[in-house]
């Protein structure tokens, strides 16, 4: 695995703190997946065993939001770049998945499978342990977020979800 894949290991916050060769043992794992611009990489609600980084280029995250006449309708809640990650759920096991995730221009995705993580965790309970301490922070943020976002103390960015309902 290249030198780049290990450098955007480094940014991605759930692989905080591990040590180049802890982040080697973690690109060990890693597949790249070449997306031409619009692919859908899964639907909202799909099952998945896949954490995905963003290597080379930009995605969309969407979800189903309900609309005030009734209907529903995709709104883009998030734009990832070079770094950052989707999908980590699938390293605590099986969940569905919670937004649909497409490309914006051709992309290039690092692919972990949960398998392969889950083996380097029990061969390397370091590596498992501050993987999962961060990402058991990084959820308690979200939760924090969609919580204040549902009290109406904060606002999707570009306040879409707001015009749309009324909000």
């Amino acid at each position: 695995m290249s030198a780049r894949v290990i450098d955007n290991l480094r940014k991605v916050e759930i692989f905080a703190g591990l040590s180049d060769e802890e982040l080697a043992q973690v690109a060990r794992l890693c597949k790249a997946l070449r997306a031409p611009a619009g692919q859908t990489i899964f639907n909202e609600g799909d099952t998945g065993d896949e954490l995905y980084i963003v290597h080379d280029g930009t995605v969309r995250v969407m979800i189903t939001t309900r609309l005030s006449d009734g209907t529903t309708a995709p709104s883009t809640i998030n734009t990832l770049y070079p770094g950052q990650c989707f999908g980590e759920q699938a390293l605590l096991g099986g969940a569905a998945r919670t937004a649909t995730v497409s490309t914006n221009e051709p992309t290039v995705l690092i692919v972990m499978r949960a398998l392969d993580f889950d083996a380097l965790a029990e061969h390397n309970p370091r590596i498992g342990f501050v993987v999962m301490r961060n990402l058991a922070r990084d959820l308690a943020y979200k939760l924090n977020a969609s919580n204040l976002l549902l009290r109406g103390n904060i606002r999707w960015r570009g306040d879409e979800l707001g015009k749309r309902t009324g909000g």
